[in-house]
């Protein structure tokens, strides 16, 4: 588990310094929030198109192998993106290819991940590495973007990504440290279908899953886009340009940082009701940005969603862990993904295309309405409520 720590520690603090470079490479470039809205979604697209098939792999083969492949090919893209921005101008659809690899590699990445952790921990002890990985996430996201809207400001988006293309290198490296058959691979002969019918089986079962994973849905396409796509915008505007939009998602990481430390102590008996509890700290954070409060006002509006993204996200991983079956676990973490963020592309590119229109005060105050409303009517359904961890049950074949 400690190279498994370390590696994704290293690759995570590359991987949160990209979104301010790529934000203002865009910007930069004066593609506008409308470019920047089809970058973000082309890095979300492949994704939702792949989470699926990379969920069957995570079951079949290594995960450690599928960890291993698509840390190296996304260093390669993304030394190649830093050496394209030092020597030249880069064209919108080329970034939008890069972002796509990026997406994809995050698609194989994302299942075999979820699937590899508890096969190197006991369920005694699986709340504990869930929270030490968001530990790792949130500490990324307190210095990546602080870090990496620095470099920007003094050099280039290019800088930030060649660091994330080494960053990807050295993860690669500890994770050849992990136990070869730690990611417990599948021998049966079934094909691709039949594999995804399995996992769609598990997946739908159980109600209080797919509720969340829809509600989780519903915040990819209106809450997430409005506060990465005009956070960006409103900071260039009067909140301090790259530098301050680094410290407010420094905010948001700090808020999930110190989240991860109390859930590496703290064992809710319902995990699910806390966790949704948590994430209504989303709403200052978009309201704070509507309202053009100052940056302080607005960085602990991001502390605030930090933390409760950070609670929900570490518990929500654990109950499927505790809940599911580990056969099929990573195509189960492979559904949430997909049915979490198929409309987060759509999403991106819906905002970015109605600030003009609208304006960003009402898009970001409408975002705030669906957190409260999304999060009181996941609580209203008792599987949700009275959810507790237990071993992982067996599977039925």
């Amino acid at each position: 588990m400690r190279n498994l720590l370390a590696g994704y520690y290293t690759s995570i603090l590359g991987t949160q310094m990209t979104p301010v470079a790529l934000a203002f490479a865009v910007l930069a470039s004066g593609h506008g929030v409308a470019g920047l809205g089809l970058v973000l979604g082309a890095g979300r697209l492949p994704i939702v198109g792949f989470i699926l098939i990379g969920g069957v792999l995570a079951d079949r083969v290594s995960r450690r192998t599928l960890l291993l492949i698509t840390d190296v090919a996304r260093a390669v893209s993304q030394a190649t993106l830093a050496i394209w921005i030092f020597t030249g101008h880069v064209p919108l659809t080329a970034l939008m290819v890069f972002a796509s690899i990026d997406g994809l590699g995050s698609a194989f990445f994302r299942p075999a991940l979820g699937g590899i952790i508890p096969s190197l921990n006991e369920p005694a002890t699986l709340q504990r590495a869930n929270a030490l990985i968001g530990f790792g996430r949130s500490l990324g996201s307190l210095l990546g973007p602080a870090t990496g809207g620095l470099l920007v400001a003094a050099f280039s988006p290019g800088a930030v990504f060649a660091v994330d293309a080494g960053s990807y290198l050295v993860s690669a490296l500890f994770l050849l440290g992990v136990p070869r058959d730690a990611a417990a691979p599948r021998t049966g002969a079934t094909g691709v279908v039949a594999d995804l019918r399995e996992g769609w089986a598990e997946f739908s079962s159980r109600r209080w899953l797919w509720a969340l994973v829809a509600q989780s849905g519903v915040f990819h396409l209106i809450v997430l886009p409005a506060y990465m796509v005009l956070g960006p915008q409103l900071s260039a505007d009067g909140l301090g340009g790259a530098r301050g939009w680094g410290f407010i998602l420094g905010g948001f990481g700090a808020g999930a940082l110190l989240s991860g430390l109390l859930m590496t102590r703290l064992t809710p008996r319902y995990p699910l009701r806390t966790g949704i509890l948590a994430n209504v700290g989303f709403v200052p954070a978009l309201l704070t940005l509507a309202l053009g409060a100052p940056l302080p006002a607005v960085i602990l509006g991001a502390f605030a969603a930090g933390a409760g993204m950070g609670t929900f996200v570490t518990l929500w991983e654990t109950s499927l862990q505790a809940n599911v079956p580990r056969e099929v676990l990573s195509r189960v973490v492979a559904y949430d993904w997909f049915g979490s963020l198929v409309t987060l592309p759509l999403g991106f590119v819906l905002v970015g295309f109605a600030a003009p229109i609208l304006g960003p005060v009402p898009l970001l105050i409408i975002g705030a309405v669906v957190v409260a409303t999304g999060n009181a009517a996941a609580l209203a359904l008792p599987d949700v409520r009275r959810l507790t961890n237990g071993p992982a049950p067996a599977h039925q074949a």
